[in-house]
């Protein structure tokens, strides 16, 4: 009896401890599944820490392309201001070196000739397209004689932006509000001048006169030199024994940068093909300004007439009035 109850007290020791260990196994469920929850939160929030990072730096990096941006202006800006004070022209505008810069573009396309062809430009559009409606002209030439001409629109292909990059010479000034002497003194005075470190200037490589802007451009042996003489602006220099005041601003370079071209038909000029070569260039010239300048051949009042004899080689140069020459 004793044996057994050893046996019954043992057995009922063990179903107790399984009771207890399977009552505890909810607990650690639960907590299991609350440090795979908290792992889950953490590594969202390193994501979100990761992306906010990423911002962050792309925010910066903004913010330093926009304060270099604001540099270029002001810069640009300081420049303009110390521009000589001068009309300059540009294209089709002209204006003072302070006004806006946006400046008109004059074209000057070169189009190359085929033998046996002409261009012919016409006071008014009209005249033009009637012709090149027409499309067919039968030309009379001495003695009886005639040929047949097909008229074609001109295609060009014309710059329609252009965007520049300028930049501030490390080196070198522009000299303006020069005094009225001989060129080559002039160059040699403001070179000599530039060269004594006295008047905040140094050794000078080069110096010559830019016929086109009216100023005198400097070139110096070492960079440094150009900021303080800039910021100066106005320097005094002997002339004839009396003082001048000459103004030294920056020395400006641009790169074009971009090129967006289009293609445009001349409304006012007209391209006659098939022409054989029967008659000297003037004479054949001549005989077609007249044929095209008569109203009962659907012409009218000719600005100019560029023929080409079949054989030969000719370049026509159009500008931005559409008118046309040789080259």
């Amino acid at each position: 009896m004793g044996q057994q109850e050893l046996v019954d007290l043992t057995v009922s020791q063990q179903q107790m401890m399984f009771a207890a260990f399977d009552s505890s196994r909810p607990g650690q469920e639960n907590r299991a599944e609350k440090l795979h929850l908290e792992e889950a939160r953490l590594k969202q929030l390193r994501q979100e820490e990761d992306e906010l990072l990423k911002k962050i730096q792309s925010v910066k990096a903004a913010l330093s392309e926009e304060e270099s941006l604001m540099d270029r202006l002001n810069q640009q800006e300081d420049v303009l201001s110390r521009l000589p004070q001068r009309d300059i022209y540009l294209g089709l505008l002209t204006a003072s070196s302070r006004d806006a810069p946006a400046w008109d573009i004059k074209s000057r396309v070169v189009y190359p000739m085929d033998g046996g062809t002409a261009l012919i430009t016409f006071d008014e559009d009209a005249v033009a397209k009637q012709i090149l409606k027409m499309k067919k002209h039968i030309v009379l030439l001495e003695c009886g004689h005639r040929i047949t001409v097909e008229a074609q629109p001109v295609q060009l292909v014309v710059p329609k932006q252009v965007e520049m990059d300028s930049v501030i010479c490390s080196r070198r000034i522009l000299v303006s509000n020069l005094p009225q002497m001989e060129a080559e003194s002039l160059v040699d005075k403001l070179g000599f001048h530039f060269s004594k470190k006295a008047n905040g200037g140094g050794e000078v490589e080069n110096c010559w006169l830019d016929k086109d802007s009216g100023t005198v451009v400097i070139l110096f042996s070492e960079e440094g030199i150009v900021d303080a003489l800039v910021h100066r602006e106005f320097h005094n220099i002997g002339v004839h024994k009396a003082t001048h005041t000459v103004r030294v601003g920056p020395f400006i370079s641009g790169q074009m940068s971009r090129l967006e071209a289009k293609v445009q038909a001349c409304s006012r000029t007209v391209l006659l093909t098939g022409i054989p070569d029967v008659l000297d260039q003037d004479t054949l010239q001549d005989i077609l300004a007249v044929h095209f300048q008569k109203g009962s051949n659907g012409g009218g009042e000719i600005l100019q007439c560029l023929y080409n004899p079949v054989g030969q080689c000719t370049s026509a140069i159009f500008s931005s009035q559409s008118s046309v020459s040789s080259a």
